[in-house]
């Protein structure tokens, strides 16, 4: 049996809320390090990021790997965008949508990623998922619509400074 397919069974094997799941979700992230297009730790990744019914760290964790190993692959990295994205737009705990947020710059580039990107920096009602949005946003790197986003937030109190320092390093300052 493969070393990552013994990992999952071994994490469906534990009680719902034990730590160990956390564990092995950071060993299967290991694995997805490795070979990030990994037949069995992205699929499992994701979906453990997308279960609204799975144990919070255990949901951080999987962000976390998805956006330290971003796959290659379309397909899978598609699967990774859109296990995020059901963070994103899920009734989740505020902790799991601010590392889903966190983890959305690597698969900036799907219109869907950039528009939740936005949604989240524009308007989120949690500050942290906000400042973890504008994260992902600078890590993703100046494109035409990003620009525009950090244009919109100049005038934003809490994150208007920091807007303008990535347009400046970017570039893309606003003319005064």
């Amino acid at each position: 049996m493969d070393p990552t397919e013994s990992l999952i069974d071994e994490f469906h094997a534990q009680p719902a809320e034990s730590d160990r799941r956390r564990e092995l979700v950071a060993s299967i992230g290991d694995i997805l390090a490795k070979r990030p297009d990994h037949p069995a730790a992205l699929p499992f990744l994701a979906s453990v990021a997308a279960d609204t019914e799975e144990y919070d760290v255990a949901r951080v964790e999987a962000t976390t790997a998805l956006r330290l190993s971003p796959p290659t692959d379309a397909a899978h990295r598609q699967q990774a965008a859109d296990a995020l994205l059901a963070v994103m737009r899920g009734p989740d705990e505020d902790l799991c949508r601010q590392y889903a947020a966190m983890a959305l710059g690597p698969y900036a580039e799907a219109p869907e990623v950039h528009e939740a990107m936005a949604a989240a920096v524009l308007g989120d009602e949690d500050p942290l998922v906000r400042d973890n949005a504008l994260a992902a946003l600078r890590q993703a790197g100046p494109s035409e619509e990003r620009v525009e986003v950090l244009h919109r937030l100049a005038d934003d109190r809490s994150l208007g400074g920091e807007a303008a320092r990535i347009l400046r390093a970017w570039g893309r300052e606003q003319a005064a």
